[in-house]
């Protein structure tokens, strides 16, 4: 009977730690040999081989500057987001009963700002 329960675990520790890698964005890809990185502090840490950041998790971004939280084996560095792509997907944009239409002149000056019936800019 112990032998069941240990084996149950162990089957559900694997399952629960391989749904959350699943669910852990990582970077997929880069665009050069080498990425400009930051540390914690925005202090510029120069540029890092591209190979340390593939397949590495991003645990988040940085409120600051937009800038994603990647975990190296040598520990957490800041990148831009145009210099990497992940597996993040964005989030959905919220409903609103707005419609936003571009202004074709180059002045917006005595015009409705691109928003139409009843819209405030902020409601976009």
């Amino acid at each position: 009977m112990k032998k069941i329960l240990s084996l149950g675990l162990l089957c559900t520790t694997i399952l629960l730690s391989q749904a959350q890698a699943a669910s852990t964005p990582t970077v997929s890809g880069v665009f050069e040999k080498t990425v400009h990185a930051f540390a914690e502090n925005h202090a510029p840490l120069g540029q890092i081989p591209a190979s340390d950041l593939l397949n590495q998790p991003v645990a988040g971004i940085d409120e600051e500057t937009g800038f994603l939280k990647v975990q190296t084996p040598k520990g957490l560095v800041l990148v831009a987001r145009a210099a990497v792509t992940t597996t993040m997907t964005a989030a959905a944009p919220r409903e609103t009963s707005c419609s936003y239409i571009g202004t074709l002149a180059a002045s917006g000056t005595g015009s409705s700002s691109g928003f139409a019936s009843n819209c405030k800019a902020g409601a976009r």
